[in-house]
């Protein structure tokens, strides 16, 4: 965790990458927050809780208690949507039409997915630019912990420590590492390229269920059926996959 804003942590990655507003109750985040720890995306996802302090009224008035709700705004690459929102979807959370309107300009472009038990309003005033206010921003790393950057007096005194503890240990450092390699590898058996893609398939079916089509409009969707025709082609039995989830 660092301080800055979400435009200046994503600067030059925001190719392939999109977007996402994560609206739910302020009591579910720590079960919102254990979940998404264990998510297996491949690129880091960059995020930051938006707190708008200062304009509470605006949201009150439009129908949202402000205080009662955690705003998730993430930065995370396309290709790992599906995996992020999958368990969520699964859970009950609906993608939604909700203006983000900030210092009343003109409506955000910006994907909104939010928990059942969430208040979703038509228009969101924001008091700045969600991308442009500082605070609090995370990196979770694909293996789905967040980085935790320390503060500076942190730094120092780990410094110190350094110093206190460090002997003649240039040899006995390269010796532990070399013993930790040989001790920690591991075999790891590749999924079948089947299974992968059944994956993909179940994943693309709720995301597109969450927008809120039914079975013909997920079926005559193109994301669909780029990744239906790559399915089938490895004998995965798409049709039944789609009559099952939507029975």
């Amino acid at each position: 965790m660092k301080r800055g804003t979400l435009k200046g942590i994503t600067v030059g990655s925001n190719e392939g990458r999109t977007h996402v507003l994560l609206l739910m109750p302020r009591a579910h985040r720590p079960d919102y927050e254990s979940k998404i720890d264990m998510i297996a995306h491949t690129e880091t996802v960059h995020s930051t809780y938006l707190r708008p302090r200062e304009g509470k009224d605006a949201i009150r008035d439009s129908g949202m208690e402000p205080d009662d709700h955690s705003f998730h705004l993430i930065n995370i690459a396309t290709r790992d949507l599906g995996v992020w929102m999958q368990n969520l979807i699964q859970q009950g959370w609906n993608r939604c039409n909700m203006e983000i309107i900030p210092n009343n300009s003109k409506a955000m472009d910006i994907m909104c997915f939010a928990h059942p038990s969430s208040t979703v309003v038509e228009r969101l005033p924001l008091p700045w630019n969600p991308f442009d206010v500082e605070g609090r921003c995370y990196n979770h790393i694909p293996d789905g912990t967040a980085i935790i950057e320390p503060a500076p007096e942190e730094l120092d005194s780990e410094k110190e420590s350094e110093n206190l503890s460090s002997t003649d240990s240039d040899d006995v450092e390269v010796e532990s590492v070399e013993a930790i390699v040989e001790t920690t590898k591991v075999v790891v058996a590749e999924a079948p390229a089947s299974e992968l893609l059944e994956e993909e398939v179940r994943r693309t079916i709720d995301l597109l269920r969450a927008d809120g089509m039914d079975m013909m409009q997920v079926m005559e969707h193109p994301k669909f059926a780029e990744v239906s025709e790559r399915a089938s082609a490895a004998n995965v039995d798409v049709w039944t996959m789609v009559v099952s989830t939507f029975q």
